[in-house]
């Protein structure tokens, strides 16, 4: 039986930022091309060639300071949350961060995903991250507003102006945004320990730190204005104050566009800003800020983390750099493409071409500069597979990386693009380690959406090209023309190689074959035979593995064999249940191999009831998490019925004792046996209870999956009245049930008796814990500035008894004295994870009618 997720609905739902961001990004274009239709590249490379030495100098010098800056912001957080941790770590989390969130734009979702996943390594908890990511987002608000405040009343006349407002709009704007920053220092001041508004709420800090925010904030957006302002011709008319909000305000705009690093909006408002002589000038001191404020910290972050793999080669990556390396190399992959394709598409300078003429054949030259363009566009292309780990990617990004340099320097390129490229390829050689999924080189084929991106860049190139050689008159015979100081027939060779190679890539995507349906097939026999061996011999298997023998779930294998991951499907969503089981050394493979398993049949791909110690796997594949609630463990090593703690334990046991009800555990040969007598009060049980059999995450009863457990029963004078069946690991580590059934004219306390008898038993039998499962919703957050799937689970597990019984389950499961374990949610964030619940609430009822019943 083969369940066929629709597709059509999810993939329009993920694609919508990228095409929001690529519309955004044409109109970014086309005011650029209307601000220099009056200018000539050439102009623009020589405004670029004659940048001063010590402007470029003092930038880079504020550059430094605002990242320097920017780790201050982690500082505060990380003091406020009451941690400690060393400043060199801070440092590197919050330069990573920020080097890569800057140029992928969405800061603070991107830049929140990385502190995830090296605080996470570090020990912080899920709850103490979130708050250094909202200390750190307020911190950028503070900033923003009061940097923009102080411009609208320096020079709001002149910002105003270009967005033909009131001059008196302006002042009176600053006045206003002025108010929240000092209206938070009062706050600190007046010792206000909380905000509260329409259910959200918003804890206040200590004066010293609400202060630090604040000047924090001010250095640093200072410093990244000023490192612009610096290569700025003549600063283009504008005051420190009045360009300081321009680029505030051109900044956030950019990051907010669903465009990667802003690229393209940032500098079309910064160029209709200035007079249109200074705007030559202007794109030029913008390329190089590019270089300086984005590629630069990219670059210097590769060699940290190559460094720090060189430096332990023993040891390889350690646990906080490893997730780190996909996603940075992916970002610096795709960048070196830009750079070859952006140096394909204007002409050559003058002095590249000298000592080409000297050195260089014409035909080296020609073949060069073709080759380079295409592999441009490959590098565009490979980088999606980096950031999938994928160790063909990483042969094909070097190889191309490789060509790239030798073709630059045959068709006569810079030193800055040559520089740039071999610091790439040096770090991408030498953190070789984290891209450690093998996979065919053919196989290595990019997703719809990172095709998409690709596509536009090469139609920017495009434009690029057309636009630098909008001079020359276009004829057939360009095509043919092999002369040195002709550009556009190369521009127009490489152009028909680009489009190509990007038209293959297309249609192999296109062409590839649909999935068969095979990975959403129910198990056959046999696949639940080798589940069991695999759970027999896992090395992480805990009592709910079992539950892939139920056959209700898909179970996706490792290669090996050795590893699986059971999911069920409602709707598109993919819902894994639990961790992979099996090898350790298996788990991250298994969890990418669902992911793109999901990818390709259009599904939404998530894992239910998962570990604290599992985060760091899932984080690293860009899942966030949710709490679902809290599973109960009783120690056995030293379970007794001793004290007054324990006295209602002993009452039950006692009471079932002279009641003279019998507790024994079957043996699972023995089972086969006892079918028809348990199937008759399990049927009893449901008729009684108005209930339905469940699934997923809770047992049903099935002859064959019963079968395959011990079971433990209660019986009165031979009569059986209650039983479960038990789930235990092979290692003894822990023992639980799944099925638990009783008549409804047993006695009371019964099932007490049952847990109790089986507690006993498990600690003579050398069990270390007890399982009594999860207590949903039990340990959510309800203060106002809890997540709001959180206080909402917190606000159904005090109302909802009706419905379900959240606090007399947790009540019950309490009286045995367990230790309390977080269980979470991985999904994607926003409104999926949502839906997410939504689909695993109904995949365990059974459907909506088992939902809203019993």
């Amino acid at each position: 039986m083969a369940i066929r997720p629709f597709r059509f609905g999810t993939r329009l739902r993920q694609a919508a930022p990228t095409l929001i961001g690529l519309v955004l990004f044409g109109l970014a274009i086309a005011l650029i091309h209307h601000g220099l239709s009056q200018f000539d590249v050439r102009t623009i490379q020589r405004q670029l060639g004659s940048q001063s030495p010590m402007a470029i100098l003092l930038a880079t010098i504020a550059t430094a300071g605002s990242y320097l800056a920017l780790t201050g912001y982690d500082r505060l957080a990380v003091y406020w949350i009451g941690r400690s941790l060393p400043y060199r770590r801070i440092a590197f989390a919050s330069f990573t961060a920020c080097a890569l969130s800057y140029s992928v734009g969405l800061n603070m979702l991107s830049g929140g995903a990385l502190r995830y996943k090296i605080y996470g390594s570090w020990g912080l908890n899920a709850l103490e991250i979130a708050r250094i990511i909202g200390f750190v987002a307020l911190t950028t608000l503070l900033g923003i507003t009061a940097i923009f405040g102080i411009a609208l009343l320096g020079e709001g006349r002149r910002l105003t102006e270009l967005v033909t407002l009131p001059t008196w709009f302006g002042p009176f704007l600053g006045g206003v945004l002025l108010c929240i920053p000092m209206g938070w220092l009062l706050l600190a001041a007046l010792k206000i320990p909380r905000l509260h508004w329409r259910g959200h709420g918003l804890s206040v800090p200590t004066v010293p730190l609400a202060a630090g925010q604040i000047g924090i904030s001010l250095v640093d957006h200072a410093l990244a204005a000023m490192a612009l302002y610096l290569l700025m011709p003549d600063h283009a008319g504008f005051g420190p104050a009045g360009f300081l909000g321009l680029f505030v305000f051109a900044n956030s705009v950019g990051l907010l566009s669903y465009v990667p690093g802003g690229i393209g909006v940032f500098e079309a408002i910064i160029l209709l800003a200035v007079p249109q002589e200074a705007r030559t000038g202007t794109i030029a001191a913008l390329v190089t800020y590019r270089l300086i404020y984005y590629l630069l910290p990219l670059l210097l972050t590769g060699l940290l983390l190559a460094w720090h793999t060189l430096r332990r080669p023993a040891r390889g990556l350690v646990t906080w750099t490893l997730p780190l390396a996909p996603s940075l190399f992916a970002v610096l992959v795709f960048a070196s493409g830009i750079v070859l394709l952006t140096s394909a598409a204007v002409p050559s300078t003058d002095a590249g071409k000298d000592w080409l003429v000297a050195l260089v054949p014409l035909g080296v030259m020609e073949v060069s500069h073709f080759a380079g363009s295409v592999m441009g566009a490959a590098l565009l292309l490979v980088a999606d597979g980096l950031r999938h780990r994928l160790n063909g990617a990483w042969l094909l990004a070097c190889s191309c990386l490789v060509g790239g340099l030798l073709f630059s320097l045959f068709r006569g390129t810079t030193w800055p693009e040559v520089l740039a490229l071999a610091t790439t390829l040096a770090a991408l050689v030498a953190c070789r380690r984290a891209f450690d999924r093998r996979t065919r080189l053919l196989a290595v084929t990019p997703s719809i959406g990172w095709l998409i991106v690709s596509t536009a860049v090469v139609i920017t190139y495009l434009w690029l090209g057309f636009f630098a050689y909008r001079h020359v008159e276009y004829s057939h015979e360009l095509w043919w023309t092999f002369v040195l100081d002709q550009g556009a027939p190369r521009f127009l060779r490489a152009s028909l190689g680009i489009v190509a190679v990007l038209a293959l890539v297309a249609l192999r995507l296109a062409l590839r074959p649909t999935p068969s349906g095979s990975a959403t097939t129910l198990p056959t026999s046999t696949d639940l035979a080798r589940a069991e061996g695999v759970i027999q011999g896992a090395e992480n298997a805990g009592s709910s593995s079992w539950l892939a023998l139920l056959g209700d779930k898909p179970l996706l294998f490792s290669q090996s064999g050795q590893s699986f991951i059971m999911f069920g499907i409602h709707g598109v969503s993919w819902i894994a249940m639990g961790e992979p089981v099996g090898r350790l050394d298996e788990r991250r493979e298994l969890v990418w191999t669902f992911l793109e398993t999901c990818r390709r049949n259009g599904g939404r791909a998530s894992f239910y009831q998962i570990t604290p110690e599992a985060m760091p796997i899932f984080a690293e594949a860009g899942l966030a998490f949710q709490k679902l609630g809290e599973q109960a463990y009783v120690p056995l090593g030293n379970f007794d019925l001793q004290g007054a703690d324990r006295s209602r334990l002993r009452q039950a046991l006692n009471r079932g004792r002279r009641e003279q009800l019998v507790f024994e555990v079957i043996p699972q040969a023995a089972v086969p046996t006892l079918v028809d007598e348990l199937q008759g009060v399990s049927d009893q049980w449901l008729k009684a209870k108005n209930a339905r059999e469940k699934g997923f995450s809770l047992g049903r009863f099935e002859v064959d999956y019963i079968q395959r457990f011990p079971i433990a029963t209660i019986r009165l004078e031979g009569r059986l009245l209650a039983f479960a069946n038990l789930c235990a690991t092979p290692d003894r580590r822990e023992l639980s049930v799944d099925l638990m059934r009783h008549r409804d004219d047993a006695p009371n306390g019964v099932m007490d008796q049952l847990f109790i008898e089986l507690m006993l038993w498990g600690r003579q039998e050398g069990y270390a814990e007890f399982d009594l499962g999860m207590a949903p919703m039990a340990g959510l957050e309800e203060r106002a500035s809890a997540p709001a799937l959180s206080r909402a689970g917190a606000l159904m597990f005090r109302h909802a008894e009706h419905f379900y019984n959240f606090q007399g389950l947790r009540a019950y499961k309490a009286k045995f004295n367990p230790v309390w374990r977080p269980r979470y949610l991985a999904a994607r964030p926003g409104v999926e994870m949502t839906r997410t619940l939504g689909d695993a609430a109904l995949l365990i009822s059974g459907g909506m009618r088992g939902l809203i019943g019993k």
